[in-house]
């Protein structure tokens, strides 16, 4: 099992800064529960920018600072031979919350009948609407979210690079297979740490069990104890 990288480089120190600096910049109106839940219009923030077709296979937001740090981990991983192209990046607790009801309604969860039971199944690969790290700007998933993939020459060629170069441009992978809770092992999901770290000190902080509602089967959410199995399920280079 991969161990945490520890962030003691020059490269992520710098990062941090940009970061906060960043961050500071929009604290006022950013970092509220609203903005943590995804409660906001991604697309009308100014710190979001919309990702060029040339990185993405759909229409894709991330915060400016992400994207500027993604562009150049890709313009590297180009030149090793790998297109590290985004096939989801930001999504609001809108979209969210339509990906959980197609798969809430989907018989294969339909027919499980307790509540919980059926949030948690669900929780496998999907994050509760609020609970998501997708909501911030600062993750993404690259290339596939096909776990067979990485089986593949490409694939295991794709996942080796990030594992030795994302964490220069400040990457991480936070749902590793070495955690106890928490989603299945993606290693499609990246998030920029200088900012995705933060703000998840600010969900412990502001968010509770009454925030996580307004879609079926949140009232599960503090039964199985979505924030502290799911949110902060992470790889701990991640906290």
């Amino acid at each position: 099992m991969r161990k945490p990288i520890a962030l003691c480089n020059k490269n992520i120190f710098a990062l941090f800064l940009l970061a906060i600096i960043s961050i500071a910049a929009n604290a006022q109106s950013k970092i509220g529960k609203d903005f943590l839940l995804g409660r906001f219009d991604y697309t009308k923030d100014t710190s979001f920018i919309k990702v060029n077709g040339r990185y993405a296979d759909n229409v894709t937001y991330l915060q400016k600072t992400t994207y500027a740090a993604y562009k150049k981990m890709y313009a590297a991983a180009l030149k090793d031979g790998i297109k590290l192209n985004i096939i989801s990046g930001t999504r609001s607790f809108d979209n969210q919350s339509s990906i959980w009801k197609a798969k809430w309604n989907d018989p294969q969860f339909a027919a499980i009948e307790n509540t919980a039971a059926r949030v948690t199944e669900l929780l496998r690969w999907s994050s509760m609407p609020g609970t998501s790290r997708h909501h911030w700007g600062t993750d993404m998933d690259l290339v596939t979210l096909q776990p067979e993939y990485f089986n593949t020459h490409a694939g295991k060629k794709m996942y080796a690079w990030m594992q030795k170069n994302a964490a220069t441009y400040g990457f991480y992978q936070p749902f590793t297979a070495d955690r106890e809770t928490g989603y299945k092992e993606e290693k499609w999901h990246w998030s920029y740490l200088p900012l995705s770290k933060l703000y998840l000190n600010e969900y412990v902080k502001q968010i509770t069990y009454t925030d996580i509602n307004g879609f079926d089967g949140y009232i599960a959410a503090e039964e199985i104890k979505a924030i502290d199995n799911w949110v902060l399920g992470v790889n701990l280079a991640c906290k």
